[in-house]
């Protein structure tokens, strides 16, 4: 299962599965929305020396010091473009963001690195689909696992749309207020 969000991710996860010597059902869930947005861009090199990155570290050269970092959001998928602006044209470079690009089967040792990476950050897992409908449900033990290989002792937390019954609001107004709400929550705003 996998949420991609650079084009050469997308290029390299199709050719790993196609030249694998075993098949294994591969389950995409990148919205369309993404093959349109500005941002989402790879280069020529990426394409032709690069490989599938089942973890994207954080980026951005804004970015303060590791050990300076006071909050790392990990997600997956379109919610990073909107995390990567609101942080942009709020300047809170003391918050890396992580994509995860492969949630099942979990990246233990790459999320694992990363928690290291980070002495002095708080972890967070940032999604837009509601708690019940999104990755949450599934990664969640994978990470508390993760945080224990890394001698941390610190709670993964939530940040994202409530539990719900429906995938939307089905109000424009209403997203717009739920979004607003998890990119304040997110960056401390």
């Amino acid at each position: 299962v996998v949420n991609l969000t650079t084009p050469a991710n997308y290029f390299h996860c199709l050719r790993r599965q196609m030249n694998r010597e075993w098949r294994k059902p591969l389950i995409v869930l990148s919205p369309k929305s993404l093959l349109r947005h500005k941002s989402v861009i790879s280069s020529i090199e990426e394409f032709t020396h690069g490989k599938f990155h089942r973890l994207i570290p954080e980026t951005s050269s804004e970015v303060v010091p590791h050990d300076q970092v006071k909050r790392v959001l990990f997600c997956s998928g379109q919610v990073y473009y909107t995390l990567a602006e609101h942080r942009a044209e709020f300047k809170k470079f003391d918050v890396a963001i992580v994509r995860l690009e492969q949630i099942a089967p979990f990246p233990f040792e790459e999320v694992c690195e990363q928690i290291k990476l980070y002495p002095h950050a708080e972890f967070v897992w940032c999604q837009e689909e509601p708690k019940n409908s999104g990755s949450w449900l599934y990664v969640r033990p994978r990470f508390e696992t993760s945080i224990r290989h890394a001698k941390k002792h610190v709670p993964i937390k939530y940040i994202g749309r409530p539990a719900s019954a429906a995938p939307a609001t089905g109000s424009a107004k209403a997203h717009k207020i739920e979004t607003e709400k998890l990119l304040s929550t997110a960056f401390g705003i």
